[in-house]
């Protein structure tokens, strides 16, 4: 009985363990060996409503840039990524990156209206197809904003009486679209 316990438990990892696909040959320059790719997204590493550029030296590390439009102006991130199975269909990974990371927009009010920069970290999956070189991406995220960034949210709570429709959350989700170059 415990045996089969064990291996209708074990069942899923086994299959898993299968689901791997071969590495692709580097597509930026045959001397670097350096992957490219970019992603279009919503989020922290895309810069809010933007792009994503992202060069692999290694399939299990990468540098990143993303720009993009936020509520008030233009945002940034750059950072790195660990992907831990590269050669996965699904691939897990860790980001560390710094830029923007919180907005505070007051409507009929601009002047109030900033952009603050930190850290942020996140945790992810890449989801590849068999035969393609694009894959899609979501993060879960947790920005480590600025004490003014919540300073400056009070003073407009309390100060002003402004009353946000709503409240930011302490994370932040991001997904995105990436094609292989």
């Amino acid at each position: 009985m415990r045996t089969t316990l064990l291996s209708l438990l074990a069942m899923p990892i086994m299959a898993f363990a299968q689901d791997y696909v071969q590495p692709a040959p580097a597509v930026l320059s045959s001397k670097t060996g350096t992957e490219v790719n970019l992603g279009i997204g919503l989020g922290l590493d895309y810069g809010g409503i933007g792009g994503h550029v992202e060069l692999l030296p290694d399939p299990h590390f990468a540098g990143f840039a993303g720009l993009g439009y936020v509520l008030v102006g233009f945002g940034y991130n750059v950072g790195v990524v660990g992907r831990i199975l590269p050669n996965s269909r699904v691939c897990p990974f860790v980001s560390a990156m710094y830029g923007y990371n919180g907005v505070i927009k007051v409507e009929g009010a601009s002047k109030y209206d900033k952009i603050y920069y930190g850290p942020s970290f996140g945790l992810g999956l890449e989801f590849h197809k068999r035969s393609s070189k694009n894959f899609w991406r979501v993060e879960f995220l947790l920005p480590v904003r600025p004490n003014e960034f919540q300073d400056d949210l009070d003073a407009l709570k309390r100060n002003l009486a402004i009353v946000f429709e709503t409240e930011p959350p302490p994370f932040g989700i991001s997904g995105g679209y990436h094609f292989g170059l």
